[in-house]
């Protein structure tokens, strides 16, 4: 099977992401949002349910929600209600969660993904159904070596944190785009100031329901739920998994139960876990505790005058001022720091067209094989920016540049301190660069005739023999020149 395609089957997947806000309280309770401290230390009668006591909603949430409902596109409705999603489990003290369901606070949003399809790059639509607000669980702690043999711990630090659930449309058709959608997503929500966004604290995770069609078919297929993935690679996997699971059930002639599903990523395999609750079977009713949040239009205006220049805005100038392409401008613009980066590499006095191209391939493979993000990293604006002008003045080759990206993501430095160290400048010496080309043409005779009779490709043979003997220093402009001139 390809990777994200099956032969015989459609791949529909939808995901339902949680992001922690950042507060500094939790959603109806003063106690802190704290991560890292010891177990039940965060902790108020309101988080563990104790008798009398009662709910009341943080307004910085509110906020939150609508700032993120606002930068994806959502309709931020002036009425919403919390509800009650009742459920037994021992890190839920109430026995029920505070929720919204029928009347969330947004709906009906979007963001636009950079994917790639047939070997082209483009942006696809990726839906949003809504975004609501809710209370966290607590943490059930099952580690025998801190509970001791066949015991559970309950620590209710994280009870109550205030979580958004953004829940997309089944719009999805592989693993990578699902992965592409949630970095997309979980950019947003950092951009914004919404969430950290921090996938090992747990404070970003994603339940993805994974389904599969015939191709062609109409009708969906039953979905099972993969239930709490981290990371980005344990997602891509996981959701590839579930779709080896189900295309052989359905090869088999068995058929797909809705189930919730765990995923082992030391075997590579999902597994049942329980089969899957209808919407009924948390018995949802309005919380008679909290009266509906009313919001009114001004409110919301507010707010969005508070949001800072958005990814879609920011995409379209940067189109418009540096002649870049939708794909590009929405790459760049996925993260605000990348964003910046990229701003900075051009007022430290690099061309749009050419910091951008640098950027997308050789600065961002060299911070994905070392799993960096750009903010995270010792390239310099100022110091790219150099870089880039040492290239285009012929002073260093781009195949000598491109030696230094990755150290100077690792480590920083000065290009140029680093060019003459190295000995990377270019060879643009006229005189040493014609006796090079004379010495290929001699040894490759029968190409230079081929190249006489019209071969172009064979310049690139010879020009290639030049810089191997150049050790990749000739500046390729120049060999390009005395070559024609040689040949004729």
């Amino acid at each position: 099977m390809s990777i994200g395609v099956h032969p015989d089957y459609e791949v529909v997947i939808g995901l339902e992401v949680h992001t922690q806000m950042r507060t500094a309280s939790k959603l109806f309770s003063p106690a802190p949002v704290s991560w890292g401290e010891p177990p039940n230390h965060c902790v108020h009668p309101v988080c563990l349910a104790l008798p009398g006591v009662l709910p009341v909603l943080n307004v910085l949430a509110v906020e939150l929600a609508i700032r993120a409902g606002l930068a994806t596109h959502c309709t931020v409705h002036e009425q919403s209600v919390f509800a009650r999603k009742n459920y037994f489990y021992p890190d839920l003290p109430k026995g029920y969660q505070i929720s919204q369901y029928e009347e969330p606070i947004c709906t009906g949003g979007w963001l636009n993904v950079p994917v790639e399809r047939d070997g082209e790059r483009e942006l696809k639509r990726i839906r949003i159904t809504r975004i609501h607000m809710e209370e966290d669980a607590g943490k059930s702690i099952h580690d025998a070596a801190v509970t001791g043999r066949d015991a559970t711990h309950v620590d209710f630090n994280r009870a109550g944190v205030p979580l958004l659930e953004i829940v997309s449309e089944p719009d999805m058709r592989s693993p990578e785009e699902a992965v592409a959608y949630l970095r997309v997503l979980r950019s947003v929500v950092r951009y914004i100031d919404v969430s950290d966004g921090d996938m090992e604290k747990g404070n970003f995770r994603c339940d993805a329901n994974v389904s599969l069609r015939r191709h062609g078919a109409e009708e969906f297929g039953t979905r099972t739920e993969l239930k709490n993935l981290n990371s980005f690679r344990f997602i891509e996997e996981a959701i590839r998994a579930e779709i080896e699971r189900q295309a052989e059930l359905l090869d088999d002639g068995g058929r797909v139960e809705q189930a919730t599903m765990a995923y082992d990523p030391g075997r590579r395999r999902t597994r049942v876990l329980r089969f899957k609750e209808n919407a009924d079977d948390y018995r949802y009713f309005p919380d008679p505790d909290l009266v509906p949040l009313v919001l009114d239009a001004s409110h919301i205006e507010r707010v969005r005058a508070t949001l800072p220049e958005l990814a879609d805005a920011r995409a379209t100038r940067f189109q418009r001022d540096f002649g870049l392409s939708d794909y590009e401008a929405a790459v760049l613009t996925a993260s605000r720091t990348f964003a910046d980066f990229f701003e900075a590499v051009v007022e430290a006095g690099a061309g749009g067209t050419a910091a951008a191209s640098w950027i997308l391939r050789d600065v961002q493979r060299a911070l994905k094989d070392r799993d960096l993000e750009i903010e995270a990293s010792a390239l310099r604006p100022e110091a790219l920016a150099g870089l880039i002008a040492m290239v285009e003045g012929g002073r260093t080759t781009a195949r000598s540049a491109r030696g230094l990206i990755a150290e100077l993501v690792e480590r920083g430095g000065d290009p140029e301190a680093l060019v003459a160290e190295r000995g990377l400048e270019a060879v643009s010496d006229t005189g040493t660069l014609e006796r090079v080309v004379d010495e290929v043409i001699a040894a490759h005779p029968d190409d230079v005739e081929r190249l006489r009779g019209g071969e172009q490709k064979v310049l690139n043979f010879l020009m290639g023999q030049v810089m191997k003997q150049t050790e990749g220093k000739a500046d390729p402009g120049v060999v390009r020149k005395i070559l024609a001139e040689r040949v004729g």
